[in-house]
């Protein structure tokens, strides 16, 4: 995945810990002050919604037929899906922009 700001260029990858913990989908570059929104690809949404509503299901299961085998199921589909992230922006989304300029509303 490309960390780099879409207006100066600067790599923004390796940003400070407290940026990196509390993500919003709009910033400021740490470099040029512009703002920047997160650029979400389709196939993370669809990455995300697919675990989630996998652990919730597994979960729910292992809850009405008190299972703890459907338990163990649900959170290896956890970790599974902590782990496809990762790896689909090592693969997929090698070359797909991080961030985008934001759309900047016109001043009255």
């Amino acid at each position: 995945m490309d960390y780099r700001c879409p207006v100066c260029g600067a790599n923004l990858g390796k940003r400070k810990i407290t940026q990196a913990v509390v993500v919003r989908m709009e910033m400021e570059c740490s470099h040029c002050q512009n703002r920047i929104r997160l650029n979400i690809h389709r196939a993370e949404e669809i990455v995300v919604l697919l675990i989630f509503g996998t652990v919730v299901a597994l979960a729910a299961f292992a809850y009405w037929f008190q299972s703890q085998s459907l338990v163990l199921t649900a959170l290896a589909a956890a970790m599974l899906g902590a782990l496809a992230l990762p790896l689909l922006e090592q693969t997929y989304l090698r070359t797909w922009p991080r961030y985008a300029p934001s759309v900047q509303r016109p001043d009255p």
